[in-house]
Formats: C-alpha cells, sequence, structure tokens
C-alpha cells in the first residue's frame, strides 16, 4: 500500500518530478555511457595487446626485466638456455617465437623518399614463421607483405614498418631505409634495407614505434652468436591468457629450465604501465559518478522539502490518525526511490539506445590517436562495451541516495507534535 501511495504522490507535482528526474536522467545516461566507453577501451586494448604486442608471457635472463623500458642488450638468453626452453615449449605444443628486441634509429634519404630525415622506432626480430602462431602481425598487412624467407632458405633481409612510421616518411614497399642499433657487446650496428610490408593493426604502439624483421638476419648483424633478449609465449586471448599462465607456471617451475640465469614474466606484470591507465580512468569515473549523485541528492531533496512543506497539514492529519514519524518518512522516502527509479529507467534506456551503436561501429579517432596517445593500446576506432555490473552500480547508487536524500527533508516536521503541525499553519 506504502508503494502505490507513494508512486501515486509524485504525479501530484508532475513538473517538479519531471524536472527532477530529468536531471536524475542525465546523471545516469551520462555516467553509464562513460563507463561503457572505458570499459570497452580497456578490452580492446587488451585485446590489442596479445595479439600484436606482448603475448600471455615472455621469458626473460635475470635482470632484464628490471630495465626493459631501456630494452637492454645486456641481459640475453644464450643459446644453451634458449634451446632448453624452446625444447620444453614445443614437447608441450606451446606456441612460442624467439625475439630480439632493441632500440633503434631509421634513417631515410632522397634517393627515395621526398626529403631526409631519421626518427626513433623499436626494432622487434621475431622467427618468421613461428611468430605467426603467437601474434596477428602477419593478418594486419596494409600494403607489400609479411617478411618471408628467401627461396634458397636464407634470412629475409627486408622490414615491415608501422603504418603510421611509414605515413610520417610517405614511405613505399620496396624503398630502402637505414637502421642503426646496438649489438651484442654494446657496438654500434648500421643496416640498409628493403620495406617488403607496411603494417596497421589496431594497436597504436606498432603502428607508430615498431620495424620488425627476420630474427635471423638480425642475429647475424648485430653478432648475437644465436643470443635473444626473450622468447615470447602465446597462451591464448585475453579470456584465456590469465588463466593459461597460472597453469602454465606453475608447470614450468617444476622443471630446471627457470634456473637462476632465466626468469618468467605475465604480460600483466610486463604491460603494467598500460594497464595502469584503467585505475586512472576508473578513478575518472567515480568522480563523475559522485556528482551525479550529488546532483541527484539535491535534485530529490529539493523536491522533497517543498513537498513537506506543501504537505504540512496531510502529514499532520496521518499522525492523528495514528502512523508513526517512521511510516510517514517512508512514504516520502519511497517518494524520492520512485523519482529515482523513473529517473533511472529514462537514462538507463537511452544510454542503451546511444550504446548500441558506440558499440558496433564505434568513433573514428584514427587522426587525433595518431598525434596524441590515450595510454590505450588503440589506433583509432573507439568502441564502447556492454559493462552489465557497471550499469546496475550506477542504478543502485542512484536509487540509494535518492532513497537518503527524500528521508532527511521530513525529520525536522516530523519532531513538532500534532497541534504545532497545524497551528503553524
Amino acid at each position: 500500500m506504502i508503494l502505490k501511495m507513494a508512486w501515486k504522490n509524485i504525479f501530484r507535482y508532475k513538473k517538479r518530478t519531471l524536472v527532477t528526474a530529468s536531471a536524475i536522467a542525465f546523471g545516469v545516461l551520462f555516467t553509464v555511457l562513460f563507463n561503457a566507453l572505458i570499459f570497452g577501451l580497456s578490452n580492446e586494448s587488451e585485446i590489442n595487446i596479445l595479439e600484436y604486442e606482448t603475448p600471455g608471457a615472455k621469458i626473460f635472463a635475470e635482470g632484464y626485466f628490471e630495465e626493459i623500458k631501456k630494452l637492454p642488450m645486456e641481459y640475453l638468453i644464450e643459446e644453451k638456455d634458449a634451446s632448453k626452453a624452446t625444447s620444453y615449449l614445443e614437447s608441450k605444443k606451446i606456441p612460442y617465437t624467439k625475439e630480439i628486441q632493441t632500440e633503434c634509429e631509421i634513417y631515410f634519404n632522397e634517393d627515395y623518399f621526398e626529403t631526409s630525415g631519421s626518427m626513433t622506432g623499436i626494432l622487434s626480430a621475431v622467427e618468421v614463421e613461428k611468430s605467426k602462431d603467437v601474434f596477428s602481425l602477419h593478418k594486419s598487412i596494409e600494403s607489400g607483405s609479411w617478411l618471408k624467407k628467401e627461396e634458397d632458405g636464407s634470412a629475409c633481409t627486408g622490414a615491415v614498418v608501422g603504418s603510421w612510421m611509414a605515413d610520417d616518411m610517405n614511405a613505399q614497399p620496396g624503398w630502402f631505409i637505414t637502421v642503426q642499433c646496438k649489438g651484442r657487446g654494446g657496438f654500434s650496428q648500421t643496416i640498409d634495407v628493403p620495406i617488403v610490408g607496411i603494417i596497421h593493426c589496431p594497436d597504436a604502439e606498432i603502428n607508430s614505434s615498431y620495424i620488425f624483421m627476420d630474427i635471423d638476419y638480425i642475429d647475424e648483424m648485430l653478432s648475437m652468436e644465436k643470443a635473444v633478449t626473450a622468447i615470447d609465449i602465446g597462451l591464448g586471448g585475453a579470456g584465456l591468457a590469465d588463466r593459461n599462465f597460472k597453469r602454465f607456471s606453475s608447470e614450468i617451475k617444476k622443471t630446471d629450465i627457470l634456473n637462476n640465469s632465466l626468469e618468467l614474466k605475465s604480460w600483466r606484470e610486463i604491460q603494467a604501465d598500460v594497464l595502469s591507465v584503467d585505475d586512472m580512468y576508473s578513478l575518472y569515473c567515480n568522480i563523475i559518478m559522485a556528482f551525479m549523485f550529488i546532483i541527484a541528492a539535491v535534485g530529490i531533496s529539493n523536491t522533497m522539502l517543498m513537498s513537506v512543506m506543501e504537505r504540512r497539514n496531510e502529514i499532520g492529519m496521518l499522525k492523528a490518525m495514528g502512523y508513526s514519524s517512521f511510516y510517514i518518512k517512508r512514504l516520502f522516502m519511497w517518494e524520492g526511490v520512485s523519482i529515482g527509479i523513473a529517473g533511472c529507467v529514462i537514462g538507463c534506456t537511452a544510454a542503451c539506445l546511444l550504446n548500441i551503436p558506440l558499440s558496433t561501429k564505434g568513433i573514428d579517432f584514427t587522426s587525433t590517436l595518431s598525434n596524441v596517445s590515450m595510454g590505450y593500446r588503440i589506433s583509432g576506432l573507439i568502441k564502447s562495451g556492454w559493462d552489465i555490473p557497471g550499469f546496475i552500480r550506477v542504478t543502485l547508487g542512484a536509487l540509494i541516495v535518492a532513497g537518503i536524500a527524500a528521508f532527511i527533508p521530513t525529520n525536522s516536521i516530523l519532531k513538532n507534535e500534532v497541534a504545532d503541525i497545524f497551528r503553524k499553519n
């Protein structure tokens, strides 16, 4: 009965109810959409990291991970240790590729390009065929082709460059660039290589910074003596990588592969800086949610206060009929909750309708993100997601705030006796 009465009461002041419900609806709409967008960005970023940049796990030489941002060439997995690790991975039928990764300087001149210049990049040398089982890089070639062995089986001497780097250079497949980087022992090596392919993938870091080459060729040019900087291990996509890593980690630790010279790291440990962006955006989302709750609280409180003042006689009559103060407070509380429900229904419905095209088609920010980094590993097309727990959290929060905000204004008048209420009127 009390719910039915509360629901009818909110229509006694239609304009006031509409304004308050609209304010709540707008707050819910904005918060839900922002939360859905962050949820979609986070999921897409994790997928792109695993498919193009960092697989489920990597094996490093001891000391490398502490300085991973510098991509050092001082901490290497020697041939003996690498062979032992890869033999174990092959016995377990786990996809992998050996990798040599280092910072490099890329030079281009007027022999092929419109102007001369240089840019900094990351040279990533991988096994041509095995890398296809770990990454999806070969599926994202925009022009040219992925790395291929020569007909006689010798190493590929070409390079695949990121599309944004290629755009900056106005490069085309077949044109030559000069790559300068450090080899084993710290010596500087200069390599003239043709561009065999240009890669454009959803990972902005790959498009803007990476150049890929055959590990056999780089092993020779940098005098690596079969040593590598890492062994990349494919453990499945975003939904499987974490679970598979736990199982794989426990199994490999039972062997003597991870001796004092090697260490295993998960993709989350390697990409901790990127994943920490989620925490920052989650904080923004919580701040927006807090503002939304404040708007809801002020709106509901103001509406209920005006309603209480206008209905003093009604409150006095209810008390005179024997209804307790707590019952009357609950009546007004449920009125506030009813307005909150109306606002949440409108806001969530509008948010769902707007989120359908956002989650399927997305918004293309390629021209913006090619120059500015959001922290997420996305290249331009931003899609939202369906964060159902987030929808529920925002809705319940709005309703709880609405109920509390409606409960408070009735306190002052209910402290008076029935006679005092009528006398003041």
